[in-house]
């Protein structure tokens, strides 16, 4: 009679916990549906700094789905706004303001360099460059950038020069 009623406390407490929890999450959602999955993986495969799903079936089969470009902003919606760029592992800091012919980059130490070839890649990525020395009368490309994935409010990309990745975050201007 003990066992049982221990038993169905930890019954009623489990359902209890299950509760709270599905009040504090969303629907449960297929990631992989009609997949046997053994073991997955969040790892980034083809380098374009987004995280890819790989996995490995119950037969052995290795599979993977890249993450989409769906998030990435065209060249129509950057002019007008100003972003906050912070090097991740690193303490620059950098402010681009995005404008019709391409947008100025402000350093940490208040250089100004031109924004300039904001261009859409096939791939989906947007790129822009700057020159190497600063002054808003330099038009040179060589200090290139990648944008890889872009939300309303936040932006991540690669600074190629540096090899080093950023977060972006838009401000109100």
């Amino acid at each position: 009679m003990k066992t049982s009623m221990l038993a169905l406390c930890s019954l009623l407490a489990s359902g209890a916990v299950n509760a709270t929890t599905t009040e504090s999450f969303g629907t449960t959602q297929d990631l992989l549906v009609n997949e046997d999955v053994k073991t997955l993986h969040v790892v980034d495969i083809n380098a374009d700094s987004r995280k890819d799903l790989v996995w490995v079936t119950n037969t052995g089969a290795v599979k993977f789905k890249l993450q989409n470009n769906d998030a990435l902003a065209s060249l129509e919606s950057l002019p007008g706004t100003r972003w906050r760029l912070e090097y991740n592992g690193r303490s620059d800091v950098k402010y681009i303001d995005f404008t019709s012919e391409g947008g100025v980059l402000q350093t940490h130490d208040n250089k100004l360099f031109n924004v300039i070839n904001v261009t859409m890649s096939q791939t989906g990525t947007l790129d822009f460059c700057t020159p190497f020395y600063n002054g808003l009368d330099k038009t040179e490309c060589q200090w290139h950038y990648s944008v890889t994935e872009i939300l309303p409010n936040v932006m991540k990309g690669v600074d190629k020069r540096l090899n080093t990745t950023w977060v972006a975050y838009k401000l109100v201007n």
